[in-house]
Parts: structure tokens; sequence; C-alpha cells
């Protein structure tokens, strides 16, 4: 029989180890509670505190946003500078910009197709036609009010949704050299007629009349689209309205190929028009070699870099007959956007709001020599700004492909457009090309 003794002897072990053991466990919650979690195989699922002191919250952790750009020359040393300033004033955010160059459409199509766009990226005109569905609306960003009248409506879409911030509008029409105009006398032609009276002339002084940057055929898709708005829209010829009903008879696009094929035979053209990059066509114009140029104010920009005094400036597109006026191209050129699906979407609205301040629409906008997306920007437009105040009356069109013609026809321009300088396609075979992607392109998604 048990004493006393014994009796409280087996009460105070057990009670002994239950000490020790809550002991031991109020030294794991201590040390979880300082920062190390429970491990996947205890089962055991942190405490609140524990939690929040082993993630930070998603406002602390660093975000990395891609910006993906078409941009060029000047104009992409611009955005550049700008992201730079961005990442250096947001600590916590780095934009990340990615040079798609001409590679951009091919590259955003893949992306399109598969609901996988970048944070932020360029819509290089497309903001509605194309890239509507993707694009979060930014009508309440404190800057949407300011958004110039003249391009609202091509990053408007038909809800009246503003859906891209546009750095500069595109008003251009084709580049010519005052220097050389001057000296023989010349008037800006207004009419093809009096262009190529021109450019007989320019040859027979000794000049070349017009210059193409065929290794890259975004500049010769640039001379065809030029070609087919003026022949095909603007000179009565009375296809505008089949273009807008999708009843356009391609074998009309004659027009264009007869006119380039006679701009190539009459020698008009520079000499490597298949080789040239447009750094060479930079180069020729700063040394007063070349007239003429289907290209935009850009072009102005980077000759001037070459030499400041070279003096070239912008005209407007020549017309078919007397019974149009020459026109001007305006539209939508650098605008970025915010896909709608990011997944920091604060974070990009505080970089859109950042492009959004004038100093940097600014730096886009005389990037390219163009007047700021934004009311209230001054740009500097040098001599340039005179030719805008002249032609603010101008008749103006959007850009041939992006008004008359499915997504990813420009480079069919460029392909068809080399062909046909290179005599590998005939304009018989340029034509069925055109038909036959416009049919494709048309019925894709």
């Amino acid at each position: 029989m048990m004493t006393k003794i014994q009796r409280s002897k087996l009460i105070v072990v057990p009670l002994l180890l239950l000490a020790l053991l809550v002991s031991a466990c109020g030294k794991d919650n201590n040390a979880s509670s300082g920062g190390a979690s429970a491990s996947p195989e205890s089962g055991a699922a942190p405490s609140a505190a524990s939690a929040e002191s082993a993630s930070p919250s998603p406002a602390q952790k660093p975000v990395t946003l891609e910006f993906s750009t078409n941009a060029s020359g000047g104009t992409l040393e611009a955005f550049k500078e700008i992201v730079a300033g961005f990442n250096d004033s947001h600590p916590g955010i780095t934009v990340e910009l990615a040079e798609l160059g001409k590679d951009f459409n091919t590259l955003m199509t893949a992306r399109m197709a598969n609901n996988d766009m970048p944070d932020l990226f360029s819509t290089a005109g497309w903001s509605v036609r194309r890239f509507g569905e993707y694009l979060l609306p930014l009508g309440d960003r404190a800057w949407a009010s300011e958004v110039a009248d003249s391009v609202k409506p091509v990053v408007t879409d038909a809800g009246g949704k503003l859906l891209a911030l546009p750095m500069d509008i595109d008003v251009s029409g084709m580049i010519y050299s005052r220097t050389i105009l001057q000296q023989l006398g010349l008037p800006v032609p207004e009419t093809w007629e009096q262009f190529l009276a021109a450019c007989e002339a320019i040859k027979k002084a000794g000049y070349t009349p017009i210059a193409v940057a065929g290794k890259e055929q975004s500049d010769i898709a640039g001379m065809l689209s030029r070609v087919s708005l003026s022949l095909l829209v603007q000179s009565g010829s009375g296809h505008k309205s089949a273009f807008e009903q999708g009843s356009f008879d391609w074998k009309e696009f004659g027009a264009v190929t007869d006119f380039v094929l006679n701009l190539k035979a009459q020698g008009y053209f520079n000499a490597d028009y298949l080789t040239a990059d447009k750094a060479t066509i930079y180069s020729e114009f700063a040394k007063n070699n070349v007239a003429f140029a289907f290209q935009s104010n850009q072009t102005i920009a980077e000759i001037k870099k070459l030499n400041p005094d070279a003096d070239v400036s912008m005209m407007r597109i020549p017309v078919g007959d007397g019974s149009a006026k020459p026109f001007l191209i305006s539209g939508e050129r650098d605008s970025v956007g915010v896909w709608k699906d990011t997944k920091h979407p604060e974070q990009a609205l505080a970089f859109i709001d950042y492009l959004a301040q004038p100093d940097n629409v600014r730096k886009i906008a005389e990037a390219y020599s163009l007047p700021a997306g934004l009311n209230g920007v001054e740009v500097d437009l040098g001599t340039l700004q005179g030719v805008f105040d002249q032609y603010q009356d101008a008749p103006v069109s959007n850009h041939f492909d992006r008004q008359y013609l499915p997504n990813g026809m420009f480079t069919t321009l460029g392909n068809v457009g080399s062909g046909l300088l290179a005599g590998t396609m005939d304009a018989a075979q340029v034509i069925a090309a055109m038909s036959e992607d416009y049919t494709r392109l048309s019925n894709a998604k």
C-alpha cells in the first residue's frame, strides 16, 4: 500500500513533465514570432504576426514593369531618358524598356494571341482598332482633360473611353530641301505633275531628286502609303468610299505601281535605293545632295544633328490634279497604354502619369519635331513652327494602312514595294499580293 509520500511523487512527476512541455512550446512560439516560419512538414500555420513579419506587404515588394515600344532614333533615346528618371525617383518600381524596333508588330501579335501583354506598351497608331480590347481606360487620370482635340478621336473608342496617352500628334507630309528648290527657282510642288517636272530639273542639275532607304522596308512602305493616299483617296478618284465599304477593286492599285515604276524608270531615285539605310539618307540631305523623301518629320531632326544649317522642311503631299488640295497626314504617333490585365495597375498608372508630365511630353514631341499631344505643353519646333502655322488649314488624312487597311498590311506594303523596286515582282504580282493579304487579314481576328 502506497504511503502519502509515494502518492505525492507520482503527482509531482507528471506536473513537472507538463511544465517542461509548456516551456518548450513557449520557446518555439517565441522563435516563430521572431521571424522563423513553420516548416511545411510540421503542418502548423504561422500566426498573423509571424506572417506579416516574414512577408512584406504588397506595397513594400519591389515591382518590375515591362514597357515595350517600337520607338527608334531620337524618340527611343528620349524614352530611355524618361524611364531612367522614373526609376531614379520611384524606389521599389523598375520600368524595363523593351526595344522591339521592326519586330514590334510580329512580337505584339504573338503576345496578343496568348493574352500575355507587356504592362505598358506603345500603341503605334493602333490604340483603338488593334489594341483597344487590351487597354485600361485612362479617362480618370488628371491629365486626361488636356488631350488635344485633334488627336483625341484617334485614342478614344466608340464608347468614349480614352485608351492611351498621346505624347505627340503625327502631322507630316514629305521632306524636301529648300536649298535645292530655291537654288533652281522651283516652287514647292502641289500636284504630281509639278513634282515630276521638279524631279527632272533636279536630276539635270546633278542632284538626286528622291531618296529611298530601301534597306529598311518601312521606308518603302511609307512611300507607297503616301502615294496610295494621294492617288486612291485624296485626288478625287472616287475610291475612298470603296475602301470604307471594303469593296475596293485592287486592280485600281495599278495607279500606284505605275507611278512608282515611272519614278524608277526616270532615274529619280538615289543609285543605292535598294541598299541605303535611313542614316545614309540623313547624311545625303545634310550635304544638300537630295531634294525629296517620302519620310516623316523625324528625318528633319536627324538631318540637323549632322548639319544644323541644313535648310530642310516639310511639304504637303501632292495630289493628282487641281480638283483636290495637297494634304498632310495627321493622327496618332507616340502613344502609350496600360494592359488592362497587368498585375501592377497602380505602379503602371504611376508611370503613365509620369510620362504625362509636361517636360516628358515635350521630350518625345521634340524628338520627332511634332506638336505635343497634351494641351499646354510648349514644343520647340524650330523652323517647322512656321510650316505648321502655314498649313494649319490643310486637308488631313490618317495613314493609309491605319485608316483603310486591316492590321498587318503596312508590312505587306513594304514587301511588295521592295519586290517592285528590285524587279522581283511585277505590277500584276503586287496587285495580287495586296488583294490576297487584304482578304486574309480582314478575316483574321
